[in-house]
């Protein structure tokens, strides 16, 4: 499958709602995609923000499955009350007496349609975007033990899901529109956080530092003192790549102005497919001895 198998699939995707919207009219599409997307952008606001506000007004520390769960019950009630205004203005405005009743269908209704189409690509890519980014941590994580060469011939390859991500980004302005938005696998946030996974990998650590393109950040003792802060270490003890992610102690770290442009132009990738080929391939197991057998 390739890369850009994301791409190709919203590509469609577009083209879909182009025909349905040209043919059956704008106005559902329209609707359902902009309550949508209004749901989407409270979601990841409230996400972003709301542990931030009760710690800063309240003194109270949210953990992010808390603030998920609250962002994802007022996004579900933005979208259920504006999917009933907006039905019922986009009706006025595209019905038969409406200023926009030319624009309905066709060609014009098809154009329009590109508005909801691509919030939608917007909340795919975003969803991607995280898939690869907890994949992506999951692997360095592995690559971080100790046992790690006598895993050598053995390692999967680097996750489907990260190649995706990584391919999405490559599309002019995606990954700098997605850093705006998406408070999980911002670039600088997500290569920090593979840093701090890193540092107790004495070998992929090692790896990392001889390499130009990770070397000055991979070297920098400021991953073992995020390691160390409770919310991170709590986090890497439950496996939680979320919680690693948004600990405060990591944002801080993520966006400190020292660090933030080399982090955010990172990637992963090839710099962990050649730590994988350095360690050399699977060593034959030997075959068993025979016994001499004796006939008599």
């Amino acid at each position: 499958m390739s890369d850009y198998t994301p791409v190709f699939i919203a590509i469609l995707f577009v083209v879909i709602a182009f025909i349905i919207a040209s043919r059956k009219g704008v106005v559902s599409l329209l609707a359902s995609g902009t309550a949508i997307g209004a749901g989407m952008a409270v979601m990841l606001s409230v996400f972003e923000y709301l542990p931030h506000s009760a710690k800063t007004y309240l003194d109270i520390d949210l953990n992010w499955k808390f603030s998920l769960g609250v962002a994802a019950g007022l996004a579900l009630i933005v979208f259920l009350v504006c999917r009933v205004v907006f039905s019922i203005l986009f009706k006025r405005l595209f019905n038969r007496d409406g200023m926009l009743h030319r624009l309905v269908d066709g060609v014009p209704g098809g154009i329009i349609s590109l508005v909801p189409s691509l919030i939608g690509v917007f909340i795919y890519f975003t969803c991607l975007r995280a898939a690869g980014t907890v994949q992506e941590l999951n692997y360095i994580d592995s690559l971080s033990r100790d046992e790690v060469r006598e895993m050598a011939g053995k390692i999967p390859p680097y996750p489907a899901a990260a190649r995706w991500r990584n391919a999405i980004e490559t599309l002019p302005f995606v990954a700098e529109v997605l850093d705006l938005t998406d408070p999980f696998s911002r670039r600088t946030a997500r290569n920090a956080a593979a840093f701090v996974l890193a540092w107790d990998g004495i070998e992929l650590r090692s790896h990392l530092i001889v390499k130009p393109e990770t070397g000055s950040l991979a070297d920098s003792p400021r991953w073992s003192v995020i390691s160390d802060d409770p919310a991170v270490s709590a986090a890497l003890k439950k496996f939680d790549r979320v919680g690693v992610v948004t600990a405060p102690a990591l944002q801080a770290a993520a966006e400190d102005p020292e660090t933030r442009e080399a982090l955010g132009k990172v990637t992963f990738k090839t710099v962990l497919e050649s730590f994988v080929t350095s360690l050399g391939p699977l060593e034959p197991t030997p075959a068993p001895e025979r016994s001499e057998i004796i006939v008599p």
